[in-house]
């Protein structure tokens, strides 16, 4: 079975690519980073009780085919959460960069101190 790819599509058409290297240490797990509470609420005491079970194994210590599925979903979706996380702050950077170039011209060039 080949590992899951995806494809993120913004509104203007770019695209961005995200495929499994399945030997990489994010994809030969079930608990992803980038899901499950906060460290911040797991030290207010926060249990994680929906924490995902391991992979199960075969005979020969080896994943099953639907775990090396969950596994590589799991990766798949930590790159896209990180991916989209970065792009949310480049888009917030951008728009503060033009509302202080907006703000600079409605003052004539000063900034506030």
């Amino acid at each position: 079975m080949q590992p899951p790819t995806a494809t993120y599509c913004t509104p203007e058409g770019d695209s961005h690519a995200f495929t499994v290297v399945p030997d990489a240490p994010r994809y030969r797990t079930t608990d992803g980073t980038t899901s499950g509470p906060s460290a911040y609420v797991l030290q207010a005491g926060q249990i994680d009780r929906d924490r995902p079970s391991p992979p199960k194994l075969d005979a020969q210590g080896e994943p099953t085919a639907l775990s090396r599925l969950r596994m590589h979903l799991t990766g798949l979706q930590d790159d896209i959460n990180s991916f989209l996380t970065a792009e949310m702050q480049r888009a917030k950077n951008k728009k503060q960069k033009i509302d202080d170039t907006q703000e600079q011209r409605a003052t004539g060039g000063s900034t506030a101190a």
